[in-house]
């Protein structure tokens, strides 16, 4: 930001907008020094940044050069401009004439000015779709700042009336080009730039400076203006583990210092017991250490149960430490990240004692097949001396160690099931759970490097912590590129000796924690424990299969998979043919359902290691508050186990409510019940017997937290014994075995395999390929006629082409894709008779096709499935699934089955090849690994479903993008941000049958590239007597809400009140009806607002009005849809503001409105500045959809309701 000298005027630039959305308090602070109130901070020379300058400035001309060469002589380049207020008017003025003309193709370094902000695009390209913004970045990937500058000069463009591409491109260092939606980011420029000038224009009529503590500002808490005024102003900041919603509560309580916060005993309003109780004693610890003259550390042994738990010590014991950068990637890679040095440090044979030095060891990384390669010997080593020293544990700081290993497995398919054995066995320790959990300390901060006054003196390497090393490799990276020998060495060996350093620090935590558990314990030596010894079947306590020894198929597996990547070694994935990234693919998916339940058993093993009050944020866990018996141990038959009967009160984390018939797993404290075995390291035991919920109450808290009061029938582990022990909490069972599904991808790789080089012509193989549609006739697909059957004449006509092969269909909301299909589906069984599988990732879904193919006029006795879900089946009600072989085999002609993934592979129920047809339903939540499993059923796939709406969801990591939804990997066949279905692929279902033109509008918008619409003759002609059509936003003022907002609630019930008996008519000519409390829908993204809903709305007598979340709602529709949002702002949202903002389930929320739906959102949920480019797109769409409302209305703030 400058003052123009002409009329004082404040002229603001795009790198105002990065600091405005880093840190409010520091750009009015930065306001303050141009407007002469606060000195000019000083400027450090740093020579860093005049090298990355200068290679900014080649990467430019890089691009100039390209430009040049592909627009021969219509390259117009402008120079920079005084910054008066007529040379930038007039420079702005000659940029959109250039523009105007037809004789310039690229403008380089156009200067953008309109009288408040100044700007200068490193290019503009003329394209078909109008003039390109784009941008050269030496960062390797996009950047929230980079976004919003080309977003400013594209306002300024289509300000000034000049066609502008649908896109704007970003060109990065990594030679990697991305595009980007105007309309996703554009809604969020403006947003930014309004709250800039209003934040400035406020704080410019003030005659002082910033006060820290001015609400009105938002702080980040974390830079160096925030840091040094927190500081000044002995803010609660200032405690370790105070974050930002926390200060926020304890303020509005009268708690602002550490002084008070040391004090305070009364409860805090939104804050738990434990929480306050936590923070209370960590501030009164930092101001013993103030008040200590030497400022000396201290520290309290929190939890004995902690520092017992860790583990004897070893002379093979290695302490590990990784330094890696998170934006490094190679040239065309979109896969970000390099782990550069593995360090660690060795103490077998060495005198520490006598003063000796651990020994240093490193594995050093410069590229991806270096990491690879580094990975590999790090893993050999750490074998080898395991060999050695079976007893021995590797020590790090924090969990990103044990993170990265995992990562860099998966991604590059290697020594994944060594280090989940080590993982397993509990080989790594993480000495910052052991802290967390045993241990306070008297600093502001627990990073490691502020422990070490405890155990260590001062560090004397050149870099002093993280982000130095990453710079640091920079500069080695810079160095080695111009051949700057001498430079490169002394770089390299700096990072080197901070990682020594982090790794001796390592050590030295150690030691000094067995320490402090010789004192507690008062005894003469660490009272640990070496790896748990494996139970009779191989599986470790617990449950989990330990499989030290791989089994004969799984090495067949692993051999399998390597013969097929053997095939593309070498071959980076940016340059593979898609056959090649096919056979990567089949080859991934091998291990497909090993990765996806690793998170599973990882997060479970992590939490027993943590105390039960660490688990607050982890979703699936219920904490048990309070137990009691209804019903002691007993059996109801001499030969059952015993059981019993009790009821718990408690809180499920998350968000995610258990419901009657759950199963899930008790976990007990240490020490728990015999039967229930504790494994050395972790404070928690999880009982190996299954717990039922019987039945369940939810009640929610004054607090806004949602509890449940529980029923539940325990069983009696194995070599158990009565007890009265209640367990502390809950936790998911364990996962579903995929043997048959697993089965079918191995069949699948193995004739992939035996077939190379060539590809064996399979639908399954055709959707990885993403090739369009493979046809007997050698055409294309046939094209769409007229008629409201359009569709049912092409697809069908096609899928009696289709040559093993795989056709898409995308059916947005409304558009009829089941009805679509039942009438595909009828015809061909009917006229051809075709034998015809129905397969989707839910019961529900697959009973919903069976259902209308019956109603297209199948005999029902041409139909069948094992009913799960429906209540009244029209088809033939199987007793078992494995009566589908029996169906079959009786029948004469063509026929439909329905069945999940596990029917569909499972050669006693459907044998390979066995089907005509596969229509796979909701194929866009329908992975690609299943997707291929499934295919080995029938000759030809048909892909049904909508990506754009709720997404597939996975757990795992994968080296491949195996896990990606079947559908949404065929959409993105030529472009990867694409939402519709290219026409070479399938058909793109456009017309709605549901919703009002003006509906159909924002939705369109939203998710489907405008290029939905409706069927204006069906939709238009409704009428909602006094409500307009379309989108309504309802703005509610509340603060501090997570998941539930009784204020949103408030105004639902209102809102249902107002329309509830309106006069509802299909046609202004039709008989009209009053509205009903069963055509009302009431969707939230959170089960706590569910229930806040449902109470607020049973209260006011709206006892039929249908609440849920999205995944309740998939496929229904109604009159009116009312979409509470719950959450007041980003910093409240505990899943992320992503899934709060999700374009795909704020579509399915919207789209279920056939005439009018009602957004109720926060005031002020959008006031916040994303952080990553995903969350800009996502609040883009948001402000988008908003602003395509019909009525805004800002409701004053509602008495709440009662719990």
């Amino acid at each position: 930001m400058f003052l123009l000298r002409d009329d004082g005027r404040l002229i603001l630039s795009p790198s105002d907008l990065r600091l405005a959305s880093q840190c409010e308090f520091a750009l009015v602070r930065e306001l303050d020094v141009t407007l002469g109130r606060a000195p000019k901070p000083p400027q450090t020379e740093e020579l860093m940044m005049e090298r990355l300058k200068e290679l900014g400035d080649a990467h430019e001309r890089q691009e100039l050069l390209r430009l040049s060469a592909a627009h021969p002589g219509r390259v117009k380049q402008f120079p920079r401009p005084a910054y008066d207020l007529a040379s930038l008017t007039a420079a702005h003025e000659t940029t959109i004439a250039t523009l105007r003309g037809d004789d310039t193709d690229v403008v380089f370094q156009a200067t953008f000015f309109d009288g408040g902000l100044v700007g200068h695009a490193d290019f503009l390209e003329r394209t078909d779709d109008g003039w390109l913004v784009c941008d050269t970045k030496l960062a390797r990937s996009a950047s929230v700042p980079a976004l919003l500058q080309i977003a400013a000069y594209a306002a300024q463009l289509r300000s000034a009336g000049v066609p502008t591409a649908p896109v704007a491109r970003l060109v990065l260092g990594s030679g990697v080009s991305t595009d980007h939606l105007l309309d996703d980011i554009l809604p969020v420029y403006a947003a930014r730039r309004a709250r800039l000038e209003s934040v400035l224009a406020e704080h410019r009529t003030e005659s002082g400076l910033a006060q820290w503590g001015d609400a009105r500002w938002l702080a980040c808490g974390r830079c160096e203006v925030c840091e040094a005024e927190a500081e000044a102003a002995r803010d609660v900041l200032l405690v370790a583990g105070v974050r930002l919603p926390q200060r926020r509560r304890l303020l509005e309580a009268g708690v602002s210092t550490i002084e008070q916060l040391a004090v305070r005993t009364e409860p805090v309003p939104d804050v738990r017991e434990s929480t306050l109780d936590r923070l209370r004693e960590q501030a009164r610890l930092q101001l013993v250490q103030e008040a200590d003259p030497d400022g000396r550390v201290v520290a309290e042994v929190t939890s004995p149960a902690a520092l017992r738990a860790l583990p004897s010590p070893s002379d093979g014991d290695i302490f590990f430490d990784f330094e890696g950068d998170p934006l490094w990637s190679e040239r065309g890679s979109h896969d970000w990240g390099l782990e550069y040095l593995f360090g660690l440090v060795e103490i077998d044979g060495v005198n520490l004692v006598g003063g000796e030095k651990p020994r240093f060891v490193t594995f050093w990384a410069h590229d991806r097949a270096q990491e690879k390669q580094a990975l590999i010997d790090f893993v050999a080593y750490l074998h080898e001396r395991r060999r050695q020293w079976p007893d021995l544990h590797v020590y790090h700081y924090a969990p990103y160690e044990k993170t990265a290993l995992l990562r860099l497995a998966a991604r590059h398919g290697v020594c994944e099931d060594d280090i989940d054995q080590f993982l397993r066995d509990g080989v790594f320790v993480d000495l910052y759970a052991v802290v967390r959990a045993g241990i306070r300390v008297s600093q502001r901060s627990y990073s490691i490097k502020k422990l070490e006054p405890l155990y260590m003196g001062d560090r004397t390497a050149a870099v002093a912590k993280g982000d130095d090393s990453i710079v640091a490799y920079h500069r080695f990276v810079l160095a080695r590129e111009i051949e700057d020998r001498a430079t490169a060495e002394r770089e390299i060996q700096d990072i080197a000796n901070y990682n020594e350093e982090d790794c001796v620090s390592t050590l030295l935590l150690r030691n000094w924690l067995l320490a402090r558990q010789v004192e507690v314990d008062g005894v003469g030596g660490p009272n640990g424990a070496t790896v748990a010894p494996l139970a009779g079947d191989g599986s470790l306590p617990g449950g989990e299969a330990a499989a030290q020894v791989p089994s004969d198929s799984r090495v067949a597996l692993l051999e399998l998979e390597r013969l097929l990547r053997a095939t593309i070694d070498g071959v980076k994935p940016q340059d593979r043919t898609p056959e090649q990234q096919t056979i990567a693919m089949v080859a991934a998916t091998l291990l497909f359902h090993a990765r996806e339940d690793k998170p599973f058993w990882w997060k479970h093993f992590d939490r027993l290691r943590l105390p039960v009050t660490e688990w607050m944020s982890d979703p699936g866990v219920f904490l048990i508050e309070d137990s009691e018996v209804v019903e002691d141990w007993h059996r109801d038959t001499p030969r059952q186990r015993p059981r019993r009967t009790i009821a718990v009160k408690g809180e499920p984390m998350g968000g995610t409510l258990l419901k009657p018939g759950a199963e899930v797993a008790a976990v007990y404290a240490s020490p728990p019940p015999l039967g229930v075995e504790l494994l050395p390291g972790h404070l928690n035991a999880r009982s190996s017997a299954s717990v039922k919920v019987l039945e369940t109450d939810d009640v929610i808290a004054p607090n806004g937290h949602v509890h449940q009061v529980l029923t539940l029938e325990e069983l009696m582990p194995k070599d158990g014994d009565e007890h009265s022990d209640a367990p502390a909490a809950l936790v998911p069972s364990g996962i579903v075995r995929t043997t048959n599904i697993d089965a079918a991808l191995e069949r699948l790789a193995r004739r992939v395999q035996s077939s190379l080089p060539e590809l064996p012509a399979a639908a399954g193989v055709d959707v990885l390929l993403r090739r369009s549609p493979r046809l007997h006739s050698g055409g294309s697909l046939p094209v769409v006629g007229e008629g409201d059957d359009r569709y049912v004449r092409a697809i069908e006509a096609a899928l009696l082409d289709l040559d093993r092969s795989a056709l898409s269909v995308q059916g947005p909301p409304g558009t009829g894709k089941t009805y679509v299909a039942s009438q595909v589906i009828a015809d061909l069984v009917r006229d051809h008779g075709w034998r015809v599988g129905v397969c989707a990732q839910s019961h529900a879904s697959i009973e919903n096709v069976l259902a209308a193919v019956v109603a297209a006029g199948v005999d029902p006795e041409q139909v069948a499935k094992m009913t799960k879900e429906a209540t009244e089946p029209t088809w033939t009600d199987l007793a078992s699934a494995d009566d589908l072989a029996g169906f079959a085999a009786e029948q004469q002609g063509g026929y439909v089955i329905g069945g999940t993934a596990w029917d569909l592979t499972n050669p006693k129920r459907v044998q390979p090849g066995q089907l005509d047809l596969l229509v796979i339903d909701e194929a866009g939540q329908y992975s690609l690994a299943k997707t291929l499993a499934v295919a080995e059923s029938a000759d030809r796939l048909l892909l049904l479903g909508d990506p754009q709406q709720l997404p597939q969801v996975s757990q795992g990591t994968h080296p491949e993008p195996v896990d990606a939804s079947a559908l949404g990997w065929v959409i993105r066949a030529e472009r990867d941000d694409e939402r519709v279905l290219p026409a070479s692929h399938g058909y793109f279902l456009e017309t709605t049958w549901r919703m009002h033109p003006a509906l159909t509008e924002p939705v369109s918008r939203l998710a489907y590239e405008g290029r939905l619409r409706s069927h204006e003759d069906r939709t238009a002609k409704r009428l909602l007597e006094g409500v307009e059509p379309g989108l309504h936003v309802r703005l509610v003022d509340h603060r501090d809400r997570a998941q539930w907002s009784p204020e949103e609630a408030d105004v639902v019930v209102d809102l249902v009140r107002d329309h509830v008996g309106r006069t509802w008519q299909l046609a202004p000519d039709e008989p009209g009806r009053p509205l009903t409390q069963d055509d009302v829908l009431v969707i939230t993204p959170y089960n706590a607002q569910v229930g806040t809903l449902r109470a607020a709305l049973d209260a006011a007598g709206f006892l039929d009005i249908s609440v849920g979340t999205v995944d309740k709602f998939q496929g229904r529709e109604a009159p009116v849809a009312i979409v509470s949002m719950a959450a007041s702002a980003h910093a409240d949202v505990p899943r992320g503001i992503g899934f709060l903002l999700d374009r795909h389930r704020l579509n399915v929320a919207v789209s279920r409105a056939q005439h009018a739906a009602y957004l109720v959102r926060s005031t002020v949920l959008t006031d916040f500045a994303p952080r990553t480019p995903d969350e800009l797109t996502a609040l883009g769409a948001f402000l988008g959809l908003c602003e395509r409302a019909v009525t805004t209305t800002t409701h004053e703030q509602h008495p709440t309701v009662s719990a």
